[in-house]
């Protein structure tokens, strides 16, 4: 019975493990606050996958890569996707050049681990107003400038306002061939 006990402990054990392993990358489900261990913060936005360095009950110690232009923090050097936005005295870990990682706790409430159900809502948005005139196509298909430059006349075809093109241009580039869910750090 002890044998048996202690096999359980260890599969449990080993389990945790696992998914620890495995929820090593979230993505930020809403725009969510870093909190950096000096008390000042981050914005950071929707779909955002984060790295996570020590998993706490509520909050996540967490790490953020991109590059950083005055207090905005972009998903590439060529600033094409605002993934945040700093607080005054907010301090990064240079990389290289403008590269930098952000520390700091996230509550756990803003995280998933599944980066396709950040973006179930603006999907949806995407396909019900983009196929009401032509096929829509894939966000795969187009990298994040390609997106950019094409939603420009098509804001004034759909009639959409400037919250609605925003929703949509920020699903479409975090998609992108080149966006958030494709680019590995």
């Amino acid at each position: 019975m002890k044998g048996l006990i202690k096999f359980i402990a260890s599969f449990a054990l080993l389990l945790g493990f696992f998914t620890q392993v495995n929820a090593e990358e979230l993505y930020v489900f809403q725009d969510a606050q870093l909190k950096a261990d000096n008390g000042k913060s981050a914005k950071v936005f929707l779909g955002v996958p984060v790295k996570v360095k020590k998993d706490g009950e509520t909050s996540a110690k967490v790490s953020i890569h991109g590059f950083l232009d005055g207090t905005n923090v972009y998903s590439t050097a060529s600033k094409e996707l605002l993934i945040a936005t700093l607080e005054k005295g907010f301090k990064v870990k240079t990389i290289k050049g403008n590269e930098v990682e952000l520390l700091g706790s996230i509550e756990k409430e803003s995280l998933t681990e599944n980066g396709a159900e950040v973006w179930e809502e603006h999907e949806e948005f995407f396909y019900e107003m983009c196929t009401q005139c032509h096929a829509a196509q894939a966000p795969t298909h187009h990298t994040m400038i390609e997106w950019e430059a094409l939603m420009l006349p098509m804001k004034g075809f759909a009639k959409l306002d400037d919250e609605e093109n925003e929703y949509l241009l920020r699903y479409l580039k975090s998609n992108a061939s080149n966006g958030l869910m494709k680019v590995k750090h």
